[in-house]
């Protein structure tokens, strides 16, 4: 049946860039975000994520903005037809849509051990230590973050930085290499990273919360959250607009500021209008590698660059 459901979707969204046939999720160009830039045959950027299996669509880039997020019905009917709706909803009944989830149950990943507990030195332990060193990470951050290492599994040979929610059970963890023979670079868990808050244990919602890219830039920003990428999920973004009382600050990499600027655009209205700033790192930087190489002062110097933006700018 779903073959039949991508056949609609294409039908009226073009040709898909990325299917992941096993999680039932495809991408496209995103029509508004086509035709805000004045690109009929779209933007080649393939923002517009559908998952048929569970029924619901959504732009990584203009979502909110443009209210591209939703159930696929809407879809349909903002850019398909009719006839098209009225398939679907054949294939696809209405109260068949939205369907409860089963996450994977996340775990440590075998050998993990937290750093300050290690005894001796295990192999792998010395190589762990001195890469956290290079960062510039130090056994007060590491203690406080959980951090520890890996030396034999399918995620042998990492640092591990784990995730807790607000109950302190893992919910995610980051798994970077340190030895360059290893690849990739990160292997993460089987998890939807979407549906997490990345240690919400740790987030004081009535303080200023800044929002980082990755796992590294948030170990070094207290009270900040990691993206783990450049867009914002739809459980971030409600929690902020529900829990947050204070400041939002964004502090994304210096090649990210048009990432930035859009998620600025989006946060800044309703209840949190006023209370967004941003934070922009000099070119090649960012708060990892700013804490590397400055430590604490860098990175507070940082901070103390946070500024609204004129409306005129960004509308």
């Amino acid at each position: 049946m779903s073959i039949f459901v991508v056949d609609i979707l294409h039908s009226f969204l073009g040709v898909p860039k990325k299917h992941n046939e096993g999680k039932g999720q495809i991408s496209f160009d995103c029509p508004a975000c086509a035709i805000e830039k004045g690109k009929p045959q779209g933007d080649g950027k393939g923002n517009l994520e559908v998952n048929y299996n569970r029924g619901i669509f959504r732009c990584w880039s203009c979502h909110y903005t443009n209210h591209m997020h939703g159930y696929i019905p809407k879809l349909i009917k903002r850019y398909g037809n009719q006839a098209l709706l009225k398939e679907y909803l054949i294939l696809k009944p209405e109260e068949n849509i939205i369907r409860e989830v089963e996450y994977a149950e996340v775990k440590f990943p075998e050998s993990y051990q937290k750093l300050v507990d290690v005894k001796g030195s295990p192999y792998g332990y010395n190589f762990a230590m001195r890469y956290l060193k290079n960062r510039n990470i130090g056994m007060d951050l590491i203690k406080k973050y959980d951090i520890g290492f890996t030396n034999k599994g399918d995620f042998h040979s990492r640092i591990i930085i784990p995730s807790y929610d607000t109950y302190g059970d893992i919910n995610y963890f980051i798994a970077r290499s340190f030895d360059f023979k290893v690849k990739p670079k990160y292997l993460n868990p089987e998890a939807e990273k979407q549906e997490i808050i990345f240690n919400e244990w740790l987030v004081n919602w009535d303080a200023t919360i800044y929002l980082v890219e990755g796992v590294f830039d948030h170990i070094v920003i207290p009270n900040s959250i990691p993206l783990l990428g450049k867009f914002i999920s739809e459980k971030l973004f409600e929690l902020l607009l529900t829990k947050a009382s204070s400041n939002i600050v964004i502090v994304l990499d210096s090649d990210a500021y048009e990432d930035a600027l859009q998620l600025y655009k989006m946060l800044d209205f309703g209840d949190l209008k006023g209370r967004i700033k941003i934070c922009v790192p000099d070119d090649g930087y960012d708060p990892s590698l700013i804490y590397q190489k400055e430590g604490k002062v860098g990175v507070v110097n940082l901070l103390r660059t946070s500024h609204k933006i004129p409306e005129s700018r960004i509308y």
